[in-house]
């Protein structure tokens, strides 16, 4: 019996590193590198700022279109508190030309007097007043000389008449004065033109 003959035998097991190598898995595990983790990291950041930049881009362009659709509209319509104003003195122009001047005078000169206050009440809340020139010292700024004359027994340069009346807006000249100047020593063409080009340069900032 097989039994028998072996009875008494050891049996060996070769455990042995060489048997094991084929069926032993391994496994490499590598350090994560850190320099490849801040880039990402950084990346990552700048995908959200340039997202969020985009977005600011994007609502600023929208408020700009709103803002310029809104001054574009205000431009449009500056002027009509003013027309509107303008409108109810024009409807008394109207009437007061209906009027028999002939026959009652005093009623239509009174009539337009009426007028010029309403106008002047609108010019007046609107910050337009008149410019002061005769009798003042000449101001390229606030006057334009068309005529010089000679007359000795007043000042040299001050303003004897005036041709046109000439208004500011607030700090502003609207409309400079034409006036008449009172010059003691006659000029020439050439040097009446030399004058007349410096106050235009003045006038200009230059």
């Amino acid at each position: 019996m097989h039994d028998e003959g072996n009875k008494g035998k050891d049996f060996e097991i070769d455990l042995s590193d060489e048997n094991l190598d084929d069926t032993e898995e391994s496994f490499e595990i590598t350090p994560e590198d850190p320099l490849h983790s801040k880039i990402e990291e950084e990346s990552e950041k700048s995908e959200d700022l340039l997202d969020r930049l985009q977005r600011l881009q994007a609502e600023f362009d929208n408020y700009r279109k709103r803002m310029d659709n809104r001054f574009s509209e205000v431009a449009k319509f500056a002027s009509e508190d003013i027309i509107l104003k303008i409108l109810d003195i024009y409807d008394n122009i109207l009437r007061a030309i209906e009027m028999d001047f002939t026959k009652d005078p005093a009623a239509a000169k009174t009539g337009v007097e009426a007028i010029l206050k309403q106008l002047n009440t609108m010019l007046s809340k609107e910050d337009v007043r008149p410019i002061e020139s005769v009798g003042k010292t000449f101001d390229p700024y606030y006057q334009h000389a068309a005529q010089r004359i000679v007359d000795t027994e007043k000042p040299d340069g001050i303003i004897l008449e005036e041709y046109q009346k000439g208004y500011m807006l607030k700090d502003r000249v609207l409309r400079p004065a034409v006036v008449c100047v009172n010059r003691h020593e006659v000029q020439s063409v050439e040097e009446s033109s030399d004058e007349d080009n410096n106050n235009n340069s003045e006038n200009n900032g230059e």
